[in-house]
């Protein structure tokens, strides 16, 4: 995860799709919160300051030019950075019709 891996004395603001703005490292064992993940499920740590918003509001900044920078994670991509899958086979997507 990002947080990890900047070094000392560099200070950014990190949102998770979710709606967390201000998300901090993993926690440490023993310290995780269930309600507190990142849109990957994985137990997520929130810095002095944080926000909490719905998942709408997040996109809305992020497709609204309101970050300054946008990670995209992906399960395989080439090496032409085209996203090879968005799925994992065997697992449901849920689909919302209208």
């Amino acid at each position: 995860m990002i947080p990890a891996l900047l070094p000392p004395g560099v200070e950014i603001e990190l949102q998770s799709e979710n709606g967390v703005l201000g998300v901090g490292e993993f926690p440490k064992q023993g310290e995780e919160d269930p309600d507190l993940v990142n849109a990957g499920k994985e137990g997520i740590t929130a810095i002095a300051g944080s926000s909490f918003f719905s998942s709408s509001e997040s996109f809305g900044m992020i497709r609204g030019n309101h970050l300054d920078m946008t990670i995209l994670g992906g399960m395989q991509v080439s090496r032409y950075g085209d996203l090879a899958n968005w799925i994992v086979p065997g697992k449901l997507v849920k689909v919302r019709l209208n």
